[in-house]
């Protein structure tokens, strides 16, 4: 059951991201010629359709990996330090970048609301503001641990076996891979949104008058 939980959560990530990477795919060529704030907020949801990519597959990377270790003859106690550390790197890794976009994101929210204060606007700066303060609290509570944990594996631990230098390398090789799979998935589609769409094009048949 916790497992099927798990998959559907990866399953809404993966099309949030793919939607946020789709959405900046749009716009990608024609922010460069406009700028400022716009292209900021561009960036920041390219980046954060990496971080969600990157979690998917990474989490996905972490079901997989246990069972080659297994059938690789190694003890559980070594498989749970590998699983642990793993996590604790792509939990860190994701909310390093996922909470500062989202501040950005939230206030731009917030903006956007006190200037057209429509239904939408505000449905969608108070979704985010829930979201922030959410992903703020989790950070809060759960980012130190995680943080001492990879340090004492890392660099402390008395006693600890020199085999375990290959998992610390498998888990950060993980994480590598999962960054990776979310910088290209997330770039494929955002170039492909970007060949199919075109912005200015759009205005101009919207208003055709406007010069």
């Amino acid at each position: 059951m916790a497992i099927l939980l798990l998959l559907l959560v990866l399953a809404l990530n993966f099309i949030i991201s793919w939607a946020n990477a789709s959405y900046v795919g749009r716009y990608w060529s024609e922010s460069k010629q406009v700028g400022g704030s716009f292209r900021v907020y561009i960036i920041v949801g390219y980046i954060m359709a990496i971080a969600g990519f990157t979690m998917v597959y990474g989490y996905i990377l972490l079901l997989i990996s246990p069972i080659l270790l297994q059938i690789a003859e190694v003890d559980q106690e070594t498989i749970l330090m590998f699983e642990q550390l793993a996590s604790d790197l792509i939990y860190l890794f994701c909310v390093v970048t996922i909470v500062p976009t989202g501040f950005y994101i939230w206030i731009r929210s917030l903006k956007n609301f006190f200037e057209k204060k429509t239904l939408a606007n505000g449905l969608t700066a108070g979704y985010n503001t829930f979201a922030q303060l959410h992903n703020t609290m989790s950070v809060a509570r759960n980012a130190p641990s995680a943080f001492g944990r990879v340090v004492e594996t890392l660099f402390g631990g008395k006693g600890k076996k020199k085999d375990n230098t290959i998992i610390i390398l498998c888990a950060i090789l993980i994480l590598i891979l999962a960054i990776f799979g979310g910088y290209f998935t997330a770039s494929a589609i955002m170039k492909k949104a970007d060949r199919e769409y075109d912005m200015f094009g759009d205005l101009q048949r919207r208003y055709p008058d406007y010069s």
